[in-house]
């Protein structure tokens, strides 16, 4: 079900630390493939925090204890609700934690209410450089956040699916109806990317060019997999060269199919479309009869179903540097990982569902860590936990009989019976290079949509250290 799309008529400045290096969003173009861009007027701004006066936090200053690697049943320890921007040890798996939110008072000044959260685990939190990082109202809101020092830095003025360039930590991309749009953070400035009327006559202003929110762009940010909606149906999927400044590679969508979302894999080779329609058991689609996931090459030719029926999953690289995702293989239980390339299934761990319906978000967001992805759980048997799996995140490698490395428990409480209790699943989401994970908790408050952001801490190349 799609979510309402909110508009933000308003903005505020963001005043940055002055020691982040000056950048134009214009740097961004290049001048034999950009002629024209639309240059928006911006509102004037009010400054809410003073940046340059904010202390970064210091987390956890003793040393990280031996990381935990085994497959045992850890409970859930009885915590208190942790302060906002207070780091603390985790008492069971080691890692440093913090409270990056603080619903109450972060949205107090705005009005605004409902609680903050990372947007979705597939999503890039983070900007270019980790100084950065946009946080998710439950009503709709977008937020800017100091990752040093975890203060808000207020409210931006972007409206759907905001996107960090893969290289300018100033500026953020979104979608407004059938354009992609830039902001920069610093300077207030929007720009007019790409208008897809251009490419699509028949869309009209009032329709939709998106991923459907799950989606993103290439690592290097340059490809961006979209599908075209009017009136809210699927008439087109599109891949966009963002350095061509051009739709590299369009095709129709007859019959107007129910599709999830859409994305590109990492390094641009395919496009990913997830259907809401099944295929039959040992009947996979194609290009004539799409159906589960299907993949196409980075032309939208050649479509094959490599999955008969899809839920959550990520597109990642294992550590051969191939394009994969990992997923949950709802025939077999198993949490599993694809090859893009040849359709190889390998099955890394299997689910028990003997205890309860345990669900699954993963992210591929480390572009920088080949071989690693992150896992969070939700709907196990918090606060009994009967699986290593339950109600936690940890990291895997992406390989037959890799390591799984233990990173925390969420203290989150969802009950499946319970709609504002969706805001609750902790839908983890990592950094480039691994060293930041967030994910939301609402603290075992169950049926309200007062949630918090957290963060996990951990030294770089972790991954190194293990045994």
């Amino acid at each position: 079900m799609k979510r309402s799309i909110m508009i933000v008529f308003f903005a505020v400045l963001l005043l940055l630390p002055a020691c982040q290096v000056e950048s134009n969003a214009d740097d961004m173009y290049y001048e034999e493939d950009v002629v024209e861009v639309e240059v928006e007027e911006s509102e004037s701004f009010t400054p809410l925090l003073d940046a340059e006066s904010l202390p970064a936090l210091t987390f956890c200053t003793d040393s990280q204890p031996p990381l935990i690697t085994d497959l045992g049943v850890y409970q859930t320890p009885d915590l208190a609700e942790p302060l906002p921007r207070v780091p603390f040890r985790d008492p069971v798996f080691g890692t440093c934690l913090v409270r990056v939110t603080d619903h109450k008072a972060d949205l107090a000044s705005d009005g605004v209410a409902g609680g903050l959260k990372n947007e979705y685990a597939r999503v890039q939190s983070f900007n270019a450089d980790d100084s950065l990082l946009v946080v998710m109202n439950t009503e709709g809101w977008w937020y800017l956040y100091d990752a040093a020092s975890l203060q808000p830095l207020g409210q931006l003025p972007v409206e759907v699916e905001p996107r960090w360039d893969a290289n300018d930590p100033d500026l953020l991309y979104f979608t407004d109806e059938t354009r992609l749009v830039t902001f920069n953070v610093r300077t207030g400035e929007r720009i007019v990317v790409h208008d897809f009327t251009t490419d699509l006559p028949d869309l009209s202003s009032e329709d939709q060019v998106w991923t459907n929110y799950e989606g993103t762009t290439s690592y290097d940010g340059r490809y961006w997999g979209v599908m075209a909606e009017i009136n809210w149906e699927t008439v087109a999927f599109l891949i966009y060269d963002r350095e061509a400044g051009e739709v590299a590679a369009s095709r129709d969508v007859p019959g107007k199919p129910e599709i999830d979302h859409v994305t590109i894999s990492p390094l641009g080779n395919y496009f990913l479309a997830s259907f809401d329609n099944y295929c039959e058991y040992d009947n996979l689609g194609d290009d004539a009869h799409p159906c589960g996931l299907m993949v196409y090459d980075s032309d939208l030719q050649n479509g094959r179903s490599l999955l008969r029926n899809i839920g959550h999953y990520d597109t990642v690289l294992d550590a051969d540097g191939q394009e994969i995702i990992i997923y949950q293989d709802v025939d077999t239980d198993h949490i599993s990982m694809l090859d893009l390339a040849t359709g190889e299934i390998t099955d890394l761990f299997p689910i028990d569902f003997s205890h309860s319906p345990i669900g699954f978000h993963f992210s591929g967001r480390a572009s920088l860590v080949s071989g690693w992805a992150l896992i969070s759980t939700y709907s196990g048997g918090y606060p009994t936990d009967y699986t290593w799996m339950d109600d936690s995140i940890f990291a895997v490698e992406l390989k037959k009989d890799g390591r799984v490395v233990r990173l925390a428990h969420t203290h989150s409480l969802v009950n499946e019976n319970e709609e504002h209790d969706y805001w609750a699943e902790p839908q983890a989401t990592v950094n480039q290079d691994f060293t930041r994970v967030l994910f939301t908790t609402n603290g075992g408050r169950s049926g309200s949509d007062q949630v918090d952001m957290m963060m996990i801490v951990l030294p770089p190349e972790w991954w190194k250290q293990l045994p």
